[in-house]
């Protein structure tokens, strides 16, 4: 008879030889010298090629996936440890002698040797085994079959069994009867080694009669049946977990952690060492009618290319208005392929993966049907030819034009939009006998396809997310393995290097939309099954080569490490086949070894069904809760407790499409042998299911890593209790770091990187559980410092991409841990900015996961319907599953210790003034920056950066950010008489945020502390009070400031009325300067204005008549109705100003002043470009929001505003500072605050988060400035090259009662460059005499310039350049 190939579509081929399926080529799994050769003597004469998947001949049975020889079945004898075995009667043989030792039973060798494959298969396939255990496992299969014999199996059945030809005459029994425990007695005493895990018989209880199986005594005459005993499992006893000691971390160069990779946003295309022809076929020549294509592998030496093309036109008949229509589509297959190749096709309509019957009228020449869903299309050889350029000059014979290689194509034409319209094909590739056939052998075997829906610009914003949903919102078919597959298309197009996304960014947005729509599946939120059904080797392959997609790109994508590496976490490990393969043939071998039917409405059964129909990454739960029900004694109530630890309950379990509905069956003398064998068949699950699984994964490494180090053992010992919580994370981290060297440093290797990746994610996931644990432990100070450092290393090691940040501030804190040992009386305030700093990358990097992330889990899961709440926390779930959350929990412990080390409260007191009002909790002070409170209002705000407008009606502000005393937000809450405060207690201030709505009084106690209580409504004065709305000035008017007439004013000509305060004060230092009244080491920078009214002057200009108009229109619509309305349209009005033109003239006259004043002028057009942009950048920044809010609420017409511009070069500062002349907070007019940054200005006036040094010293002792905070920024700003900035100096800054400074921008021609800062290295941090002498010198200039103006109070900007001080300007202190 022919031998049936495979089954497409419903239609099933025949050919006249064994059938060739072919896979792609992998190693072998390891097996001994004698399975290796029973292997091949089992597969008979069936051709494989690649992977080992055949079908047998005729009526031979076929032997199944990797484990192609496993058993069927195995006996019960066989599977016992042969010393717990019941007696039985002994017997006798035909003859009548008596057995008196097991080895008189003869088994052929053939059958013994299949018999030790499984044995090795079941001890999970050990590599290098030694000669004596794989003799004595020779031995041990010769014995299991013997036992069989004896109790009257055929020789027959066992070659059925295991799929082998019969011998005539060895379907009798060879025995009749045996003494079967007299030669298992003598046959233990041969395998002495050997242990066991049973009670001893007389402390075993007494079976359950309904559950006691029996074995038959064949006799001559009635059978005599014997009851089994059951036997007891005793859990193996923990290994001694001992304790973890390293000098590691004093040897280790941590700045190598810190992430490097290419800067900028473009992704530098891959570099292929070689080209295929087909290759270069794809990539020669595309028209623009081409809108996909795809190169896959055929078999081992063969490619074929899958090119999707549609014609467009528009069509202005739409009623629609003008649109682009699709006229037709043609699909283009084309291979290199030497065997003649026939195309198996069918058409999708209404969803993706419809095979449906094409209708003749798209059947290209010789098409036949072969099915009512399917046709078949020969290919048509010939010649395909590319132009010499296409290929390398050594590839090339002098003087040759083409190139030319024997190819096969075929064009199938479809229709456009309309009634006809099609989605595309499904098809596979057979060769022209039909022994071979050829599917998508890198998407889990699938079908091939040419799918246009995915290819079409959705009218959606987002085409990514519009698949995701459509797939995953729909009512077709869909499943684990379609969603797979899906996401590796899908990585591929958008994130790889050379993929359709060329920039960084996008390509990191599409790789967290998906990691999004993986986790919700890992999570159950999606569903892993709907109308179809996927073998366990489909969805296995599936899963491995979405892990493979995901390694690759960790390897080829460093900008992508930080979320592939999470991604990867989401999805099991899988296999090519074999694993998954082995989930559905090893339960139903227990079942056959355990004698349990394949029975309905039995538990295992329904197990089974849903394991054969459907695994799911529940199976691990559901085995780990049928363990603990075996090793309960059968306790049904621990099988439903692990359920639930698990997220099952009654209602999944019946929810599947082969439901569990029965509960698991009592088998008390089974129980030991099933808790050995599903054991190991947790093993099975986990290899595909589950990749993060610590001795699994330590398994799979164990042989590239070139053995278990003590730190990986360590780990894997203490990973589930006992031992010391900090040696268990330093453990971790040490093998962690052990990975980085074995390969993840510099990732090449897909596969290695992919292991060893899963090892990471494991010792991971095994270094937060300590820090749990940490939580429990009574730790000192030093241990808790020791603890926040290994977290903190921890972190760094999680973030491959974005690590730079922690890591140094993880290298400054291991100093101030040195700096603690060596008496360094300030380590504590050391200590305290480091933690503030580590906070504040914590809450960034949170801040961009829920940017990144939330709004992708928001579009996904109210399209799918998921549980609010699981949409709503997305983001913060991901947080707090990671170590980013474990160390603000440690930090959150540590803490408070600092603050008392360090002699400092809970509290930083920013504007020091009682506050009676009710109590409003809000996430930012930002969100309600433009609201008018219509009564007192005590706000308790998450987050402040320092830069918001403090609302009106507000009259307190408190938060647990960490704020500068000098920044804007704080200024302006001194001038309004606003309560505002840092609380570094997050339990205190969350008290106060639960009296949400509630009066309460709060004062500042001692300097340095805020309390409260809660008060009568009586007493909130509605209506008055610090900060309240009649508070605020009222009455403010501006000037209305004409233009001048000229476009620049130089310094001798600064005056009131034509230039700002700051340029008046920056005339009167030189003056000072000039006349002696400052120091001549005081350096002053070159200065010139852009005086009032230039813009408003240029915008009357013809050239701008468009803008004004425009401006005009968009000025008149601001809606301040609430904070979004309010962002969008001043947003207009910036973009609007940003397209004004110079009028002829301007720049030539600029361009004369900047010369005259010695500012080094822009070289070129470019450069002039971008100092026009800097320029209306400031002129601009009269429509940012915060100063709108503030002149709307002290009633200053907006439109009265005028913005000169003081221009300058940009001195690029090693540090730069902001002198408050008087102390801001505690009013002291003899001394003198600072803050001091790291680089330029910006990061200390522009607000940026942290907090800088700070210091104060008295104005005249001449004592040494005091410290009072080192520190915790996280960036510094530097410009690499000579520029200049635009200083805003606007008419609104300076008036009295009004602090308006900070309101407006100061645009530096070049962007800065942004750099963490480091200050490890800093000699302003740790070099106590250079701290000194420069905080001596900084506050010396602040005095001179003081009184130097007549001894008003001076907020002064200056910089520090190789030791030389410049003051950048100076305006009177509000």
């Amino acid at each position: 008879a022919p031998h049936p190939v495979v089954d497409v579509c419903g239609v099933t081929h025949f050919a006249d030889n064994p059938p060739v399926l072919r896979a792609s080529s992998r190693p072998a799994s390891p097996r001994s010298a004698s399975g290796a050769a029973m292997a091949a003597t089992a597969m008979g004469g069936a051709r494989v090629v690649g992977a080992p998947k055949f079908f047998a001949a005729g009526s031979r049975r076929t032997v199944r996936g990797a484990s192609a020889l496993r058993a069927a079945t195995r006996p019960a004898a066989a599977r016992r440890s042969i010393a717990t075995v019941t007696r039985a009667q002994a017997g006798q043989t035909a003859e009548g002698d008596r057995i008196i030792d097991v080895s008189q039973i003869v088994v052929p060798e053939d059958l013994i040797g299949i018999r030790a494959y499984v044995r090795w298969e079941e001890a999970g396939m050990p590599e290098d085994t030694p000669p004596e255990w794989q003799a004595a496992e020779y031995a041990k299969a010769r014995l299991d079959l013997q036992l069989e014999v004896l109790n009257g199996v055929t020789l027959n059945d066992i070659r059925r069994r295991y799929n082998q030809e019969t011998v005539d005459g060895d379907d009798e029994p060879i025995f009749s009867r045996g003494d079967a425990n007299v030669m298992l007695d003598d046959a233990a005493g041969k395998f002495t080694g050997a242990t066991s895990n049973v009670v001893p018989m007389e402390t075993r209880p007494t079976p359950l009669d309904d559950f006691a199986p029996t074995i038959d005594i064949p006799g001559g005459g009635e059978k005599q049946k014997v009851a089994i005993e059951p036997e007891e499992w005793i859990e193996p006893p923990p290994e001694q977990v001992g304790e973890y000691h390293s000098d590691a971390p004093a040897h280790r160069d941590l700045r190598s952690v810190i992430s490097h990779h290419a800067g900028g946003d473009e992704i530098a295309a891959p570099k292929y060492s070689a080209k295929t022809f087909m290759s270069r076929w794809a990539s020669f020549d595309s028209p623009n009618t081409l809108v996909n294509q795809r190169l896959y592998t055929l078999g081992d030496d063969s490619e074929m290319l899958v090119q999707m093309y549609q014609d467009v036109a528009e069509d202005e008949s739409a009623s629609s208005g003008p649109r682009k229509r699709v006229l037709s589509r043609s699909v283009v297959i084309t291979t290199d392929s030497q065997d003649d190749l026939v195309l198996h096709w069918g058409v999708a309509k209404d969803e993706p993966g419809q095979w449906l019957l094409p209708e003749t009228t798209v059947w290209p020449a010789k098409t036949t049907a072969v099915s009512d869903m399917s046709v078949e299309t020969p290919f048509v050889s010939g010649q395909g030819c590319l132009p010499a350029e296409a290929f390398d000059k050594d590839e090339v014979e002098p003087g040759e034009e083409d190139l030319c290689y024997p190819i096969q194509q075929l064009t199938i034409e479809l229709p456009g939009e309309g009634a006809d319209e099609l989605m595309g094909l499904q098809f596979v590739i057979r060769n022209k006998e039909g022994t071979s056939w050829f599917r998508d052998e890198k998407n889990g075997n699938s079908n091939f396809h040419a799918n246009y829906a995915t290819t079409q610009h959705s009218k959606a914003a987002d085409e990514l997310l519009e698949t995701i949903i459509r797939s995953e919102a729909g009512n077709g078919w869909w499943t684990l393995m379609h969603r797979f597959n899906l996401a590796s298309t899908m990585l591929e197009q958008k994130c790889a290097p050379g993929a359709s996304e060329k920039s960084i960014a996008k390509a990191v947005a599409a790789a967290a939309k998906i990691y999004v729509w993986l986790r919700y599946s890992s999570n159950r939120k999606l569903t892993w099954q709907r109308n179809y059904n996927v073998k366990p080797r489909e969805l296995s392959a599936a899963q491995s080569k979405l892990t493979k997609t995901i390694a690759k790109l960790f390897c080829d994508a460093p900008h992508l490490r930080d979320i592939t590496r999470l991604m990867l976490g989401t999805v099991g490990k899988g296999g090519e086949g074999g694993q998954g393969q082995q989930i559905r043939d090893e339960i139903l071998n227990i079942m056959h070894r355990n004698d349990i039917k394949e029975k309905k409405g039995i538990w295992m059964e329904e197990w089974h069904q849903k394991l054969h129909n459907n695994t799911t990454p529940d199976d691990i739960i559901i085995c780990e809760a049928y363990l603990a029900f075996l090793k309960s004694n059968m306790d049904i109530s621990e099988y439903w407790r692990v359920l639930s630890e698990g997220g099952i309950d009654r209602a999944r379990l019946e929810s599947y499409e082969r439901p569990i509905l029965a509960e698991p069956t009592p088998r008390p003398t089974k129980k030991v042998a099933l808790i050995k064998d599903f054991q190991n068949y947790l093993k099975i699950l986990k290899s595909v299911h589950s990749g993060a699984d610590l001795i699994e994964c330590i398994k799979t490494a164990n042989k590239g890593l070139g053995g278990v180090s003590p730190a990986l053992n360590y780990a894997r010992v203490a990973q589930n209790g006992g031992g010391d919580a900090i040696q268990l994370l330093a453990a971790c981290v040490d093998a962690r770091h052990e990975l980085r060297g074995a390969g993840l440093a510099n990732p090449s290797d897909q596969e290695w990187t992919r292991e060893l990746l899963y090892l990471d994610l494991s010792l991971d996931d095994v270094a937060r559980r300590a820090v749990e644990r940490s939580g429990e432990a009574n730790y000192g100070l030093e241990d808790q410092m020791r603890l926040a450092g290994l977290v903190m290393e921890n972190l760094a090691l999680s973030l491959p991409t974005s690590n730079e940040d922690i890591v140094l501030a993880l290298i400054d804190w291991r100093r101030v841990e040195e700096a603690r040992r060596g008496g360094d009386s300030q380590w504590a305030l050391r200590a305290k900015a480091v933690v503030d700093r580590v906070r504040l990358a914590v809450a960034l990097h949170a801040d961009d996961v829920a940017a990144k992330m939330q709004p992708a889990a928001t579009e996904i899961g109210v399209a799918c319907g998921i549980e609010h709440w699981a949409v709503d926390l997305f983001a913060e779930e991901v947080i707090r599953g990671g170590p980013a959350f474990a160390l603000s929990l440690v930090l959150s412990r540590l803490d408070p210790l600092l603050r008392a080390e360090a002699d400092m409260g809970a509290w930083q007191i920013i504007s020091p003034v009682p506050a009676v009002g009710y109590v409003k909790h809000v996430h930012s002070l930002r969100e309600v920056m433009n609201e008018t409170f219509t009564r007192p209002t005590v706000l308790v705000a998450d987050k402040v950066g320092g830069d918001e407008e403090i609302p009106a009606g507000s009259v307190a502000v408190l938060t647990t950010c960490s704020v500068d005393v000098l920044s804007h937000s704080a200024v302006r809450a001194r001038n309004m008489g606003v309560l505002f405060a840092t609380c570094y207690d997050e339990a205190v201030l969350d008290s106060l945020a639960a009296l949400d709505g509630e009066p309460v009084s709060a004062s500042v106690m001692g300097g340095d502390e805020v309390v409260w209580e809660e008060v009568d409504a009586s007493a909130v004065a509605v209506g008055a009070g610090a900060g309240d709305v009649s508070s605020v000035p009222k009455g403010l008017k501006l000037a209305k400031i004409p233009f001048c007439g000229k476009f620049t004013v130089p310094l001798q000509e600064f005056k009131k009325g034509v230039v700002g305060a700051k340029a008046i004060n920056t005339l009167a230092l030189n003056e000072s300067l000039g006349g002696g009244k400052i120091p001549a080491w005081i350096n002053l920078p070159k200065s010139m204005v852009i005086p009032f009214g230039t813009m408003e002057h240029i915008l009357d200009d013809a050239v701008n008549a468009g803008v004004k108009a425009e401006l005009v229109s968009l000025v008149a619509a601001i809606d301040d109705s609430s904070e979004t309305a309010l962002e969008r349209s001043l947003a207009a009005c910036r973009a609007c100003v940003k397209h004004i033109a110079a009028p002829a003239g301007m720049l030539d006259e600029i361009e004369t002043a900047m010369v005259a004043a010695g500012i080094p002028a822009p070289e070129d057009e470019d450069r002039w470009a971008m100092a026009w942009s800097a320029l209306t950048d400031v002129w601009a920044s009269k429509w940012n929001d915060r100063a709108f809010v503030s002149l709307r609420n002290v009633g200053i017409d907006h439109d009265d505003l005028r913005m000169s511009v003081l221009v300058q070069p940009v001195v690029d500062a090693d540090y730069a500072f902001v002198i408050h002349t008087v102390n801001p907070s505690s009013k002291d007019q003899t001394e003198l605050y600072a803050e001091v940054v790291m680089g330029l200005g910006e990061a200390l006036v522009g607000n940026y988060p942290g907090r800088a040094l700070s210091f104060s010293v008295k104005k005249t002792s001449g004592e040494t400035p005091r410290i009072l905070g080192f520190p915790s920024k996280n960036v510094m700003l530097k410009i690499p090259r000579q520029t200049l900035i635009f200083r805003s100096d606007s008419n609104g800054e300076d008036l009295e009662g009004y602090a308006g400074a900070g309101l407006y921008e100061s645009v530096p021609m070049d962007e800065e460059e942004t750099i963490h800062a480091d200050y490890a290295t800093d000699p302003l941090v740790w070099d106590e005499g250079f701290r000194t002498e420069l905080l001596s010198k900084i506050a010396e200039a602040g005095v001179a310039i003081e009184t130097a103006l007549d001894g008003q109070p001076q907020d002064i900007e200056g910089v520090v350049k190789d030791g030389e001080i410049y003051v950048v300007q100076t305006r009177p202190q509000m």
